[in-house]
């Protein structure tokens, strides 16, 4: 029986999947849509097209996003979502079944319970052998940043969910920590914002959107976007302009939030290690590092260098990396 090899990252937003010898396969929404009870739930969509089913859902149609700030949140839908994703990318199932291995990127300090959770998400899918390492530890390896030498490299995924932060060095992770802050939380705070400011409900995947094509870490950006929502009193529908000066609290707040784990990972790290950090500065990865004005903002807050990949999944092409490098990954496995 042929194994297939895959790189697997589960994220709160986004489930991407690496096939060896084909490449970057699928990036779908971590979404799915079903119907009925908790007992007898039927999949009607997963992934771009739940979330096409974003408010506009009958009492009997519900869309779920079974994982969030990194963890499962319903082990069974989320099992249930990765097996059509896997079927998707033409992985057989049933008795002639592939034999499908996974490295999967998993966030910072996941516990006991959480790793036999994601374990047992996989192997319900289909997966025969899952290994995880640190998602921040693929990311660097996917921006070629040498975390097997001496000097401390610190690290920072700003992802839909949470953000993993961590001060790496001879491929060991220093010290590290997950903040459950990610640019879902801007897209809720957004929806809010509309509501309170305008008596305007509107939906997540407008908010979301909006947040895409206005926010700015420049308190003097110009950036406008239009929103539609109903009106609370009348149930119109209704279009307004919002700016990115009207959501740009809400995005100081939660990348201020940001600036302060940073603070706090660098401030548990041996001096030496604190002297690298000064010189290599900050490493930012994930699809929170695209939002314009975050260079200059986390060098005045931070006062370190600042370098944004350029790449939104460096984790996955990391992951896809160590499948082909099997010396390097027992490496970095020996150390986390």
């Amino acid at each position: 029986m042929a194994t297939t090899l895959l790189a697997l990252k589960l994220g709160s937003t986004t489930t991407t999947i690496y096939k060896d010898g084909e490449g970057l396969v699928l990036k779908e929404p971590s979404m799915i849509a079903v119907t009925g009870s908790i007992r007898s739930r039927e999949i009607r969509a997963v992934g771009s097209e739940a979330k096409r089913l974003l408010g506009r859902t009958s009492d009997g149609l519900q869309v779920i996003s079974p994982i969030s700030g990194g963890t499962v949140t319903d082990s069974e839908l989320a099992s249930l979502m990765l097996k059509r994703f896997l079927k998707q990318i033409e992985i057989r199932q049933g008795i002639f079944k592939d034999n499908v291995r996974a490295l999967l990127c998993v966030p910072l300090g996941i516990n006991l319970v959480e790793r036999k959770t994601l374990e047992k998400v996989c192997y319900d899918a289909g997966i025969s052998d899952v290994i995880m390492i640190p998602a921040i530890i693929c990311s660097a390896v996917g921006d070629n940043i040498d975390i097997s030498s001496s000097e401390g490299k610190l690290l920072v995924n700003i992802g839909g969910g949470a953000t993993n932060i961590a001060v790496c060095a001879n491929n060991q992770i220093i010290t590290g920590l997950s903040a459950s802050v990610g640019g879902a939380n801007i897209s809720v705070a957004i929806e809010k914002l509309v509501e309170e400011k305008h008596n305007l409900r509107v939906g997540p995947g407008a908010a979301e959107a909006l947040k895409e094509n206005i926010c700015s870490l420049y308190p003097d950006s110009s950036l406008s976007g239009e929103i539609t929502g109903v009106n609370k009193e009348t149930k119109e529908s209704t279009t307004v302009t919002v700016t990115s000066n009207d959501v740009y609290v809400i995005v100081d707040h939660y990348y201020s939030r940001i600036v302060d784990a940073i603070a706090s990972c660098v401030a548990n790290c041996p001096p030496d290690i604190v002297k690298d950090v000064s010189l290599t500065g900050i490493h930012v990865f994930g699809g929170g590092a695209f939002v314009p004005g975050l260079e200059r903002y986390l060098k005045a807050k931070t006062g370190l260098p600042v370098h944004i990949s350029e790449n939104a999944k460096t984790d996955i092409f990391g992951a896809a990396k160590l499948i082909d490098d099997p010396s390097a990954l027992r490496d970095i496995l020996l150390n986390v």
